[in-house]
């Protein structure tokens, strides 16, 4: 069954909702004690550009895909797929950087794991832009 619904843009939606999910959960603490993404010390600021960086690519992504929306195919000289890598990868450097923090919990190894979900997925449609050809679909 050919939906026409390519792998990389699975990863780029789902990689996007499951790092905005990331920020509710405990990103630090010891114990039962836990601070999520959105209320820890000077990361609470972390937490709310994170959850912005995967709203904006996941729904960027789907109104695309499914919707009938028409993005600006370039913003500040660079590609839509350029804007979404960016994005993702400034994502996975935040996150992976703060899980070598001290009393790290699941929230924030879940979002850099689906931070760097969003990179592959956003690397994939970079390479089926610059190539011209379609990637693999489902």
């Amino acid at each position: 069954m050919d939906n026409g619904i390519k792998p990389s843009t699975i990863m780029l939606i789902g990689g996007g909702a499951v790092l905005l999910i990331s920020t509710f959960l405990d990103w630090f603490g010891s114990g039962s004690f836990g601070e999520n993404g959105w209320e820890t010390r000077g990361a609470g600021l972390l937490g709310i550009f994170l959850a912005a960086i995967g709203v904006v690519v996941a729904v960027g992504v789907a109104l695309t895909t499914f919707g009938d929306v028409s993005l600006p195919d370039a913003v500040v000289g660079l590609s839509r797929n350029q804007v979404y890598l960016a994005l993702s990868f400034a994502a996975f450097l935040i996150t992976f950087g703060l899980q070598f923090a001290d009393f790290t919990k699941f929230g924030i190894t879940l979002g850099w794991i689906a931070a760097a979900v969003m990179t592959v997925g956003a690397v994939m449609e970079e390479q089926a832009d610059t190539s011209g050809g379609p990637t693999t679909q489902f």
